[in-house]
C-alpha cells in the first residue's frame, strides 16, 4: 500500500511538472526575445524567425550590425525595435564620416539610423510561377531588379498618430496581418461645377466620369496596396486580364493569395526588412484624403492598420483619426495664415503627447550614438 501511495504521488509531481512546462512553453508561443550587442542584422533575423515562425527578406548590407533588447513582444514589436537600431554602413561614396548628411533618421516604420533608415512590411512577391517569384526575391535580397519588375507600396504613417503616456512605453505596433481587403472601392461620380447648359446647346461638355476599374492583374495588385499598409513586388509582364474583381474579405491575406491563385499566378507571403530610399515603380505618396488613382487614401490605409492594433489601442487610435480628419476638413476652410498657425499647433500638441518619439525603442547604444552626433553637430556649427 505504501509503495502505490508513493507511485501515485511520483506520477501526480511527474504530471504537474510536465503541465508547467507546457504552459511555459504554451505562455510565451510567438513571443520574440531577443538580447543583441552588435550582433550581424542575419544573426538577428534568424532568431526572430525561428521564435516567430516567420520568414523575413531582407535587401540590407549583411555589414549591417544591431544592438536591440526586447523580452516576450509581439512578432510587429520586434520588427519594429529591429528596423529602429540598424546601423547601416554608409556608401562608400558618402563624404559625411558618420554616414548622416542630414542628421534626421528615425526609428521603426519611419527609418532606422542616421539619415540612411529601415523600415519592415509584410509583404507579397507575386509572379507568372514559383520560379518567377523565387528569382524576384533573389534580385530584392540583393538589391537589384529587372524593369519589368513593379513595387506597390504607399506610405501609412499610422505613428503618426501619438497617445499619451505617463511612462516610457512606445505606442503599440499594430500587425498587418490582421488588416481587411473591404473590397473594390465605390467610383464616385466627379460634381461638374459648371452651370447648366441650355437643353438645346450642341456644345455641351460630357459629363464627367468617375476613373475607370482595374481590368488586369497589376491594376489590382496596385489597389491591393493602396488599401492596406503591405509592400507587393510583382513581375509587371505577367498582366493576365481579370473579369471578376476580388470579392471583399476578412482577411487582406487570404484576398491576395485567394486572387492570384484563381489567375493562375504564384505568390510568396513573408515580412521584408529594407533600406529606405528609392520608391520604385509603381510607388505613390497620395494625400491623407485624397486618394490615388483608384479612389484609396492614406486615412483609408490608416484605418485598416488600426485592426493590427490591440483591442485595448483601436478606439483611441481611430478617435485620432477623426481628429485628424476634422483638422484637415477645418484647415481647408481656413486661411493661408490659419492653416499655418494649426500645422504648428497640431504639431506641437504631437510633440508634447510623445517627445520621445522613435528614442523610445532604441537601444542604450543608438541614444549614445544620436547624442553623439547632436554634439558633433552643434559643435561643428559653432566652428569648434
Amino acid at each position: 500500500m505504501p509503495r502505490n501511495r508513493y507511485t501515485l504521488a511520483g506520477a501526480i509531481i511527474a504530471f504537474l511538472l510536465v503541465a508547467n512546462i507546457v504552459y511555459y512553453g504554451f505562455s510565451g508561443w510567438g513571443l520574440i526575445t531577443v538580447h543583441a550587442d552588435n550582433e550581424p542584422l542575419g544573426k538577428v533575423i534568424k532568431s526572430i524567425e525561428w521564435q516567430g515562425w516567420v520568414k523575413i527578406y531582407s535587401n540590407i548590407d549583411s555589414g549591417a550590425t544591431v544592438s536591440m533588447y526586447v523580452d516576450k513582444v509581439t512578432l510587429p514589436e520586434a520588427l519594429e525595435t529591429l528596423a529602429a537600431n540598424i546601423t547601416i554602413p554608409p556608401p562608400t561614396n558618402d563624404p559625411s564620416p558618420s554616414g548622416a548628411p542630414d542628421g534626421n533618421g528615425r526609428g521603426g516604420r519611419g527609418g532606422g539610423g542616421f539619415g540612411r533608415g529601415a523600415q519592415w512590411n509584410l509583404a507579397f512577391f507575386i509572379g507568372s510561377s514559383s520560379t518567377n517569384v523565387k528569382e524576384m526575391i533573389n534580385s530584392f535580397e540583393r538589391g537589384t531588379s529587372s524593369d519589368s519588375v513593379k513595387t506597390y507600396a504607399y506610405p501609412t504613417m499610422l505613428g503618426f498618430l501619438t497617445t499619451n503616456s505617463d511612462d516610457d512605453t512606445p505606442t503599440p505596433t499594430g500587425d498587418p496581418r490582421l488588416q481587411v481587403w473591404q473590397g473594390m472601392k465605390p467610383q464616385i461620380v466627379p460634381v461638374s461645377t459648371s452651370p447648366a447648359a441650355p437643353a438645346d446647346a450642341t456644345n455641351t461638355p460630357p459629363a464627367p466620369t468617375p476613373p475607370a476599374s482595374p481590368d488586369s492583374m497589376q491594376g489590382y495588385l496596385r489597389t491591393f496596396a493602396q488599401a492596406s499598409d503591405i509592400f507587393v513586388m510583382s513581375d509587371s509582364s505577367w498582366d493576365p486580364p481579370v473579369a471578376n474583381p476580388p470579392p471583399a474579405s476578412s482577411s487582406i491575406i487570404s484576398a491576395i493569395k485567394n486572387f492570384v491563385s484563381r489567375n493562375h499566378g504564384a505568390v510568396t507571403q513573408a515580412f521584408v526588412l529594407r533600406a529606405r530610399g528609392g520608391r520604385g515603380p509603381g510607388g505613390g505618396r497620395g494625400g491623407f484624403a485624397g486618394g490615388d488613382d483608384t479612389g484609396w487614401s492614406m486615412e483609408d490605409r490608416m484605418r485598416n492598420a488600426v485592426n493590427g492594433l490591440p483591442p485595448e489601442a483601436r478606439a483611441n487610435m481611430l478617435s485620432q483619426l477623426d481628429q485628424l480628419a476634422k483638422l484637415r476638413k477645418d484647415m481647408q476652410n481656413a486661411t493661408p495664415e490659419q492653416r499655418q498657425v494649426m500645422r504648428r499647433q497640431q504639431m506641437e500638441t504631437r510633440m508634447a503627447d510623445n517627445p520621445d518619439g522613435p528614442m523610445r525603442r532604441w537601444s542604450p547604444d543608438k541614444r549614445a550614438q544620436w547624442f553623439q552626433q547632436m554634439v558633433s553637430t552643434r559643435m561643428s556649427a559653432q566652428g569648434k
